[in-house]
């Protein structure tokens, strides 16, 4: 029973963690498809509405996949990691960020180009964004693990 509740709270960190940057998505995409249909853009509004539907469950499903894979770390790791809080919140941080990383770099790397055709701005989003996710499963990891406060 105990991997299942650590699992389950890695799932609704990894539900936090999707969360955000699906509703910014998708509200921009809304708006920007609601803009092309007032301007009389059927055609590029639904491809807006589209995009910003597969971009919602994309964020959504990366998300729990991290917060799932980080409960499932946490509730595998020895007690003696899980009580001392820096080495929780680095397996954490480590298991929530590193894919993340790793999908960043391959979705920047497709196509035949490589992190050197990119400008700054787009490397400075893509890591501070996995950063982040990172330090925010850090800082939850007491409370994923049940070590934190009111458990």
């Amino acid at each position: 029973m105990r991997v299942r509740t650590v699992v389950g709270r890695g799932a609704r960190l990894g539900v936090t963690i999707g969360g955000w940057p699906a509703g910014i998505v998708g509200t921009l995409c809304l708006v920007a498809a609601f803009v092309f249909l007032a301007g009389g853009h059927d055609g590029t509004a639904w491809t807006l509405t589209s995009a910003g539907g597969l971009a919602v469950l994309g964020f959504m499903a990366v998300g729990v996949t991290v917060g799932t894979a980080t409960g499932l770390a946490l509730a595998l790791a020895p007690r003696g990691l899980l009580t001392r809080p820096p080495l929780r919140g680095l397996l954490a941080a480590l298991t929530a960020g590193l894919p993340v990383a790793a999908l960043s770099v391959a979705a920047l790397t497709g196509d035949g180009y490589t992190l050197a055709s990119y400008p700054p701005s787009i490397h400075f989003l893509t890591w501070s964004a996995t950063l982040t996710i990172a330090l925010v499963a850090a800082a939850r990891s007491g409370e994923i693990a049940g070590y934190g406060t009111g458990h």
